[in-house]
């Protein structure tokens, strides 16, 4: 009866591939539509419905693969799962409650939160935990901690601080254009993309091309973290009214 059940391995492998191509091609799809998102092509729910699709994608694929690969062999495959599943059971278990978690839409990055009296920024969500930015540094938390000892949402605003900067191009860079500079600024983790960038050129009496930036982000202290990648870029930046 076991052996009905069994598969062989050339399917075992296309199913996986099939499976890593179709979380892989997700993955794309919710970049490009994030990119677009700015230029107004996408709605914010369509992206945000697309990633919990994503989110629920990879245990259940996770779970066929497994399933899969104990029928190619059904008492010898199965029995190592089962072997590997207890060694590794607290890094499931993280794993497993953090998709549960990012589920929640009001538990993503920029949310402020406080975990056994440390309050802080939500600054990055990974598979097995988050990073939260506190006043003395980073921390990180897996989401088991954060399931057993439990979390507070601090209300108020998601993130803080609106800001204006002059940004002012290199001479020498070869493309001094706005879409450049959104490019680049995309993948900042210091600003807010819910509140996207108002970058328009100014003019100046030098004929020297510049921007003044209205952005908003994550928390006060970021304003010169942004400064200064901005400024290991080559632009020239500072706060304006």
């Amino acid at each position: 009866m076991l052996e009905d059940l069994s598969i062989s391995w050339s399917r075992w492998l296309i199913l996986v591939l099939f499976i890593i191509g179709i979380i892989i091609l997700v993955g794309f799809i919710i970049s490009v539509m994030e990119r677009n998102l700015r230029t107004g092509y996408f709605s914010r729910r369509t992206i945000q419905y697309l990633r919990k699709f994503k989110i629920l994608l990879e245990p259940f694929g996770l779970g066929i693969i497994l399933i899969t690969f104990a029928l190619i062999n059904p008492l010898v495959h199965g029995s190592l799962i089962l072997i590997s599943l207890a060694l590794a059971f607290i890094p499931l278990r993280n794993y497993f409650t953090g998709h549960f978690l990012l589920l929640n839409d009001a538990f993503s990055e920029g949310e402020r939160i406080k975990v056994n009296g440390n309050e802080g920024v939500i600054d990055k969500m990974d598979r097995l935990g988050l990073t939260l930015q506190i006043k003395e540094g980073v921390r990180f938390i897996n989401y088991t901690t954060l399931m057993t000892d439990g979390f507070t949402k601090v209300e108020g605003e998601r993130l803080e601080g609106i800001n204006f900067l002059q940004i002012v191009p290199p001479e020498t860079m070869e493309d001094k254009s706005i879409r450049h500079l959104k490019d680049k600024l995309f993948a900042c983790p210091y600003i807010d993309w819910f509140y996207p960038p108002e970058i328009n050129r100014v003019d100046q009496p030098n004929q020297q091309i510049a921007y003044k930036a209205r952005l908003r982000v994550r928390q006060d202290q970021h304003l010169k973290h942004l400064m200064k990648l901005l400024e290991d870029w080559g632009y020239q930046c500072r706060p304006i009214l």
